[in-house]
């Protein structure tokens, strides 16, 4: 396996990684990252960029929030830890988290957008002495909650970039805008932010992800697969299951009917397609027809074309089962993640750029589809359709026990490589 090596700049590499360790001792959920979102703001506003935060910053609100408990529990937690009075904070309320930072540099030229995800997880982070966060001091301080895929690390580059153009402005040309984007774990965020009017002022869009391949590798054109999240209920009609079962109609019956057909799905041969059941519920006496039921179902596909053919598939499966025994059912969207192309001349930019930055080119990946889902397509999607350009990058490395256990990690190097790459991009222009 080739090694990374080290970041150059020595100095750096000590300010992200406090940074990071900062961030990654109070992690929040999607929708509730008031802490993360208010330092982010004062840091920024303080290093001269213009923000947008708080109720401006939507144009509508936002989906799939959380519960009021969790909600309630992070806002106090907020209010603790910054006043109650904090400026930033204030105008977080109803979940209006995340933020972007403009900075202009000496004259005209391109405007460049960089996108980093804020949200971390439902986890209970490792008490292992072998889990570095735990073993160094710097694992989260809040209960059940935990950064497990890397979002401390995107905005610590994110926040280690703001740093640099700052202070070199009179050195790069153009306009920068930060996009600091919460509530990517629930697929709700990247929607909101593709409609931003920032975004539409985009010419070239970056946006990355920390890990994925579990082994050293920096891709330019990572692509991820579509999925759809969908929310059902099934509603029959109860009765007592010995006196008189035919006088009922089984939701439970169906919804099982239901989720065998999802699994039973067949795949498309275009490219990879995927169906889980990840929730079912039926609150019903042992002896009572069951009259509703929920359960939360996903597909997705290499492409949007595919996941829509699987999401169609699966509303025939539903329906059928419904119709089989003669109940009611009904479902509503939970979350959707688009896929979408990047754009083959800026990820060979970039890895130009990683190159003349000294990364060995044994390390350098020029595509790779990720099994999995990232909302950031939103955002490549509407950068592309209006004239720009964007790609994703995969700044790969070990991490630990997978993405979304309880021991991930990374290798905080690729923290320096990212934002000198990305710092390199604005450079040149």
């Amino acid at each position: 396996m080739s090694e990374l090596p080290p970041c150059p700049d020595a100095a750096l590499m000590r300010e992200l990684s406090e940074t990071r360790r900062g961030f990654h001792r109070e992690p929040e959920l999607s929708w509730t990252e008031y802490q993360t979102t208010a330092k982010l703001c004062q840091a920024l506003e303080g290093l001269g960029f213009d923000i947008v935060w708080g109720a401006s910053l939507y144009p509508r609100a936002p989906g799939n929030p959380p519960d009021r408990d969790t909600d309630r529990q992070a806002w106090e937690r907020a209010e603790q830890a910054l006043g109650s009075d904090n400026p930033y904070l204030t105008a977080m309320r109803n979940n209006r988290t995340g933020l972007v930072a403009t900075l202009d540099g000496n004259g005209p030229g391109r405007v460049f957008g960089f996108r980093f995800d804020i949200d971390a997880l439902p986890i209970t982070e490792s008490e292992d002495p072998a889990h570095p966060p735990s073993a160094q001091g710097f694992a989260s301080q809040h209960p059940g909650i935990m950064h497990a895929c890397g979002h401390d690390g995107h905005l610590t580059i994110g926040l280690g970039l703001a740093r640099r153009l700052a202070a070199s402005r009179d050195r790069w040309s153009g306009r920068v805008h930060l996009f600091f984007q919460p509530a990517e774990e629930v697929a709700g965020g990247g929607a909101v932010f593709a409609d931003l009017p920032q975004l539409a002022e985009v010419d070239l869009f970056t946006t990355l992800h920390l890990g994925i391949l579990d082994r050293y590798r920096i891709v330019f054109d990572a692509t991820w697969i579509a999925a759809r999240i969908y929310d059902v209920v099934y509603r029959g009609l109860s009765s007592h299951a010995g006196n008189a079962p035919q006088a009922g109609r089984n939701a439970l019956l169906a919804a099982c009917q239901a989720v065998q057909g999802l699994y039973a799905l067949p795949r498309h041969s275009a490219g990879m397609s995927r169906v889980n059941v990840g929730r079912f519920r039926s609150d019903n006496a042992h002896n009572v027809i069951a009259d509703e039921v929920r359960f939360r179902y996903e597909v997705r596909g290499g492409d949007n074309a595919i996941c829509d053919f699987m999401a169609e598939a699966a509303e025939r499966v539903l329906d059928g089962a419904a119709r089989m025994h003669g109940v009611d059912w009904e479902r509503s969207v939970f979350a959707e993640f688009s896929s979408y192309p990047n754009s083959r001349a800026l990820a060979e930019r970039i890895a130009a750029l990683a190159l003349a930055l000294g990364l060995p080119e044994a390390l350098l990946q020029e595509s790779f589809q990720v099994s999995a889902s990232e909302d950031a397509g939103f955002l490549i999607q509407r950068v592309r359709e209006q004239g720009g350009e964007a790609t994703h990058l995969v700044l790969g490395s070990p991490v630990g026990g997978g993405h979304h256990s309880p021991t991930f990690d990374f290798d905080e190097q690729l923290l320096g490589w990212g934002v000198l790459l990305f710092e390199r991009l604005v450079m040149e222009g």
